[in-house]
């Protein structure tokens, strides 16, 4: 299925989805600064008791809405041209709420899907007998321990959780690898329902097929590595409070850029 009728996100998927991010953030620079000023409020929020969760989840959605609202007015431009003259009149309003029924109905897919596969790991902990190694292993007292006890005391830990530990890895490797396809796919939705749903499209071997392709495989490695780069300076600078600003626009660009790569990569991909 066709998203973008813009060829070069085709053609060159990461250097397009480059530029349309700064093209969002440079053409409607306003409406990025109102956004990225809402999210220092939500994350000072977030380390208050009582409203934290809540403002962590307001948080998540918000940053889905802004890879809706980015996707969709690509999906109705023909170039970059035409998307930045798009963007040039949207409130930050229409950015953060107007695709706020599907980057809600993703989030809570995504939650309950993370949900599942912790379940699911604490089942294989207990199943291999894992609950029961570790706890008799912890009810040992490791104040008299010599060197040696204190290294067969870690050793039987972590041969005790080694299968949810291996599972644990092993799954967050392979969805992870998916996860744009599918989040290029659900970003096509306009309902909770459809959005939260496109979740579940990380167990689908049809998609599963159309990930293992040399093409997807490339540009996923590409966008990790951008995603890792942009990721560590966003880190350091939210951790120095004067950069804490730029690590606030670097986080606003790297959404704009997430959410574009994975639709295109939908865009590409083949027997879906």
């Amino acid at each position: 299925m066709k998203i973008f009728s813009d060829e070069t996100l085709l053609q060159s998927p990461i250097k397009s989805s480059m530029n349309y991010a700064w093209t969002a953030m440079r053409n409607n620079w306003i409406g990025t600064l109102w956004a990225a000023l809402i999210f220092v409020v939500i994350m000072v929020a977030s380390a208050i008791p009582l409203i934290g969760l809540i403002a962590s989840v307001a948080q998540g959605i918000l940053f889905y809405s802004l890879g809706y609202w980015i996707v969709d007015r690509i999906k109705s431009s023909d170039s970059i041209a035409g998307f930045a003259e798009k963007i040039q009149t949207d409130s930050v309003g229409a950015m953060l709420t107007e695709k706020l029924a599907p980057a809600t109905g993703f989030y809570v897919g995504f939650m309950i899907f993370s949900l599942l596969m912790s379940f699911m790991t604490l089942a294989i902990l207990w199943a291999t007998g894992g609950f029961s190694a570790i706890t008799l292993t912890m009810q040992q007292s490791t104040a008299q321990m010599t060197p040696e006890q204190m290294q067969l005391f870690y050793a039987q830990i972590l041969s005790a959780s080694t299968p949810a530990l291996a599972f644990m890895l092993i799954s967050a490797l392979f969805f992870g690898y998916i996860w744009p396809l599918v989040y290029g796919y659900a970003l096509l939705q306009k309902s909770f329902g459809d959005a939260f749903n496109a979740v579940f499209m990380l167990f689908s071997p049809r998609f599963w097929r159309a990930a293992f392709t040399g093409r997807y495989f490339v540009t996923v490695t590409l966008w990790t590595l951008v995603v890792l780069g942009v990721g560590l300076a966003t880190g350091i600078c939210m951790a120095v409070i004067f950069l804490i600003p730029l690590g606030i626009l670097l986080l606003m660009w790297l959404i704009y850029f997430s959410a574009t790569l994975s639709a295109a990569t939908y865009n590409f991909s083949e027997g879906i």
